[in-house]
């Protein structure tokens, strides 16, 4: 059968339409012919191709334009819906290598206060009964529950079950009992055997312990924070042999992370430090599978690994290290608060100092602005008092001296200390006011020594500066209170309470008590507030406390430090801001994480 042709197709077409009359008849009549040879009502991409020739230059920038906002407008919604449905989860696996410096001894929670890297290590592999979470704030841990008594002088503390070593053993109250004991023993040497003088423990079943002080003591549950050992292993270990027993580098605890293994040198010195996580951990287990520590003689070392990226972190950079990370974009700088205050002790047994006048005008000469600006920098806050920010009973309104150079000479003027012509210094009859301001050679204690040194002659008054070895400072000057005023930090702890440094029985060689200050109302105010576990009673009688420090002026306080922690941007979750030992930098580790997952919300 002979195919139409073409042309006879259109002649059906045109036969099918009829014959136009007008000039839009006309047009109408065009446009049906058209679609009837059409196979699609939209243009093809080809035809589309020819589209730029046949618009004029305003056209194409109109039709580009609509084009660019289209894709934009795609781009955005499809971002906004990505955001809206879509999160990013922390997955576990990845590894941190942090640098830290020194060396491990004792990674003994009984033997570990006094070595940071110790600490360190301990916080990681051991449980305590409670423990401190990222706010600071005491959270059970090994507890499921703890009961305080109705005289405030009894806990019981009930143990979480099924709990386990890293070794597989079953984790009981006998091993709580095992370390208090151990703790107890003066053969042992503990640092934490002074926070558990006159504490009873006794067991009451395999989950169950009870401890009994003499006297109400608001801060004593901070006291059960430390690690617990497992008695099946060191139970054979005499206590004065514990220090050199192998499980002090090769630890057994029950925590997050579990010993993996360690390199060291041919001179012994252990070069790195790696733990894993531990599968039969109780609590919520960590994102980051592998922690590796690389040990480093000085800051200084530890800070070119973080620049060539041998490391991921470094445990604390010194201010005056700052600087050669301040500026590297893929390192978090993280500023932690701590508990410490700087201050200048003013002995209350030194003769001039006695006189409060003098302590007032030594304190109105300080400008603290200054010192921290020039000392700290961006890296501390002034301090008015001695218990700082978000602590129980801190008083932003506390009343302090305020600067004033020329109120400053005229109270000694009018106080019999005068400064006449042809005078070095302001004398009353034959005595010269003459101090001695005694610190630890720190570069920061040093630097403030010097400014306050300007402060006080400014007002005619004579100044030494005596600067005194970290070695030496506790057998020469702190023990004897061998000094006329003292530039020192103190550490307050976990705790505010201020008994052990502002209470008169603290003035012995072994308190902290660095003033010698005595105040009757004082230590009444101190008992008081120790005794009780009414938040509101304590914080009550810490500013009214505080109040009358501030009048007596037995110290000059000045500044409060931080602790600068770096780590790599690829960290995540780390969310502290505060601490009280550097260990605390890991209070939140189960939540820190490298690898991330996405989910539909």
């Amino acid at each position: 059968m002979k195919r139409p042709s073409f042309f006879s197709s259109i002649t059906k077409s045109v036969k099918r339409i009829s014959e136009p009359k007008t000039l839009e008849q006309h047009a109408e009549w065009e446009k049906k012919l058209v679609f009837s040879l059409a196979k699609s009502r939209f243009p093809s991409t080809k035809q589309l191709s020819y589209l730029p020739k046949y618009l004029t230059p305003k056209e194409r920038i109109i039709v580009r334009s609509f084009l660019l906002i289209a894709v934009a407008s795609f781009i955005f919604l499809g971002i906004r819906f990505y955001q809206r449905h879509i999160s990013i989860l922390p997955r576990p696996g990845g590894e941190y290598v942090e640098a830290i410096v020194g060396q491990p001894q004792y990674i003994n929670p009984v033997l570990a206060q006094n070595n940071d890297t110790d600490t360190d290590l301990v916080r990681l592999m051991y449980s305590g009964l409670l423990r401190f979470n990222e706010q600071e704030k005491i959270v059970p841990d090994l507890a499921e529950s703890y009961e305080i008594g109705e005289d405030q002088k009894s806990y019981t503390i009930k143990l979480k079950p099924n709990l386990h070593w890293h070794d597989g053993e079953p984790l009981t109250a006998n091993d709580v009992m095992f370390t208090i004991e151990t703790i107890q023993d003066p053969a042992t040497k503990s640092p934490l055997a002074a926070s558990l003088k006159g504490v009873k423990a006794e067991q009451i079943d395999d989950r169950t312990i009870k401890f009994t002080i003499d006297e109400p003591f608001a801060p004593f549950l901070s006291s059960l924070t430390f690690g617990i050992l497992p008695a099946h292993i060191w139970s054979d270990v005499a206590s004065a042999n514990l220090g050199l027993a192998e499980y002090n580098l090769r630890p057994v605890g029950s925590g997050p992370y579990q010993f993996a293994s360690l390199q060291k040198n041919k001179a012994g010195d252990i070069k790195s430090y790696t733990l894993s996580v531990y599968p039969g951990y109780y609590g919520q287990k960590p994102y980051i599978t592998k922690l590796t520590f690389k040990l480093y003689p000085d800051f200084e070392s530890a800070i070119e690994a973080l620049k060539s990226r041998a490391v991921e972190g470094v445990s604390f950079i010194p201010r005056t290290l700052k600087g050669k990370v301040a500026d590297d974009t893929d390192i978090n700088l993280q500023t932690l608060k701590l508990p410490q205050y700087t201050a200048v002790f003013l002995n209350q047994k030194n003769a001039l100092l006695k006189d409060k006048v003098i302590r007032q005008a030594l304190t109105m000469s300080i400008d603290k602005a200054a010192i921290l600006q020039q000392v700290l920098g961006e890296d501390g806050t002034i301090a008015n008092g001695p218990i700082p920010p978000g602590f129980l009973g801190y008083n932003a309104d506390l009343k302090t001296q305020p600067l004033d150079i020329q109120a400053a000479k005229k109270l000694l003027d009018d106080n019999g200390w005068p400064f006449l012509a042809g005078q070095q210094v302001r004398k009353k009859k034959d005595t010269e006011l003459r101090i001695k301001l005694t610190t630890v050679d720190q570069p920061e204690y040093v630097a403030t020594a010097n400014l306050l040194k300007q402060y006080w002659e400014a007002i005619n008054i004579g100044v030494e500066v005596e600067v005194i070895p970290q070695s030496r400072i506790e057998r020469e000057i702190l023990r004897p209170r061998n000094f006329d005023a003292l530039l020192y930090g103190e550490l307050i702890g976990f705790d505010p309470d201020p008994f052990p440094f502002w209470h008169s029985s603290q003035s012995s060689s072994t308190g902290l008590n660095l003033s010698s200050y005595y105040n009757k109302q004082v230590d009444k105010l101190l008992q008081d507030a120790r005794m009780t576990n009414n938040a509101k009673d304590r914080e009550a009688k810490y500013i009214e406390f505080q109040n009358i420090l501030a009048a007596d002026i037995p110290a000059i306080f000045l500044f409060s430090p931080t602790y600068i922690h770096a780590s790599s941007k690829q960290i995540k979750g780390i969310t502290a801001d505060r601490l009280i030992v550097p260990a605390d930098r890991f209070n939140g580790v189960m939540d820190w994480y490298i690898k991330t997952r996405r989910s539909w919300k």
